[in-house]
């Protein structure tokens, strides 16, 4: 019983954590692009945050800032960043 119980607060406090993870922690770490499937390291001064304004509710948008040098894909593209599920994707929305 004790075991049940240590396994389920475990899952619980675990799921928490991984849907509490805000964009800006998974920027800083890594950036799945959906473009060519790479994962790229970026820190957060590299990121832009936009607020959105939506007929539903606001919401805050990232993008990978166009004069970041050391990051080719910054280069090509303007790239927006979404959550899907407990993963952060990031997708080009024009050209850089």
């Amino acid at each position: 019983m004790k075991k049940k119980i240590t396994v389920i607060i475990t899952i619980l406090i675990l799921a928490f954590i991984i849907s509490h993870i805000s964009p800006s922690i998974a920027i800083r770490t890594r950036l799945i692009t959906l473009f060519n499937g790479n994962a790229i390291e970026l820190v957060f001064s590299d990121i832009h945050e936009i607020n959105q304004k939506d007929t539903s509710a606001e919401k805050k948008f990232f993008i990978i800032k166009e004069d970041v040098k050391h990051n080719s894909l910054a280069n090509d593209y303007v790239w927006g960043v979404t959550k899907k599920g407990f993963l952060y994707f990031a997708y080009p929305i024009g050209k850089g």
